[in-house]
């Protein structure tokens, strides 16, 4: 009897001890996929099930996105919470304006046990200057101006300098230059006209341009262009291309 007893004693411990051990996860890694926008493509009608996600505000969705795309800002608060709704079995394929919103929601997207994450280098301005298909509704993709009504309106200013100054509200370098540029259209007053012109209110214009990001700098004289800035550019560095140019 006491020799059955240490047996069973011997067993349940075995049977314990096996229990403990640390299991193995049978979870895949996974790793976000940068694609280029033909490879992104190439790769969203491949897949007949997935989940096409555009980070962006509702603002920019609407003035053109891509087909079957669920809208969610990715700087929104409550953007994590949102992506819950999502099936998580779903790969998805993700992309923004340029490229830089959705690496971030990316990494999001890779921690929450999406099985494959795909993000598209260069975004919906890469994409659209590509001349690729995208969804407008209300046809907002042709609002806005024409090259030929830009062409009038940089020759038609009082100065026959004109400094172009594409921005968006989204943009946080372009608000830095928003704010410095009352300054310098006081310093250089009579000699240059500053002309703003909304990105996303302009989808055409950009596009018939070539502008894939904002902020972007042009300055005209009567009409002709002399210089141009992609991207931030400090107060002094602009000014000491105005004086140079002038």
């Amino acid at each position: 009897m006491m020799r059955l007893m240490m047996l069973s004693s011997f067993v349940f411990v075995a049977l314990g001890a096996c229990s403990q051990q640390p299991k193995q996860s049978d979870k895949k890694s996974v790793t976000v996929v940068n694609l280029n926008t033909a490879d992104f493509e190439a790769g969203m009608k491949k897949t007949p099930s997935k989940i096409v996600l555009d980070v962006r505000t509702d603002e920019e969705f609407n003035s053109g996105h891509l087909a079957g795309a669920v809208n969610m800002n990715v700087n929104d608060p409550s953007f994590a919470d949102r992506l819950k709704q999502l099936d998580t079995t779903q790969p998805v394929y993700v992309y923004c304006l340029a490229g830089g919103r959705s690496a971030r929601a990316a990494e999001i997207l890779k921690d929450m046990g999406f099985p494959a994450v795909y993000n598209m280098e260069g975004g919906m301005s890469r994409w659209t200057y590509e001349n690729r298909a995208v969804e407008s509704p209300g046809g907002q993709a042709d609002k806005g101006m024409k090259t030929a009504e830009f062409n009038q309106l940089i020759a038609s200013q009082k100065e026959e300098w004109v400094l172009v100054d594409f921005w968006a509200k989204w943009c946080a370098p372009c608000k830095k230059i928003t704010a410095y540029l009352p300054e310098i259209e006081k310093e250089f007053a009579g000699k240059i006209s500053i002309v703003k012109i909304n990105y996303d209110d302009n989808p055409r214009l950009v596009k018939e341009l070539g502008l894939d990001n904002v902020p972007y700098l042009f300055l005209y004289k009567k009409g002709t262009e002399q210089w141009k800035n992609s991207g931030y550019i400090e107060k002094e560095a602009l000014r000491a291309a105005l004086n140079k140019g002038l």
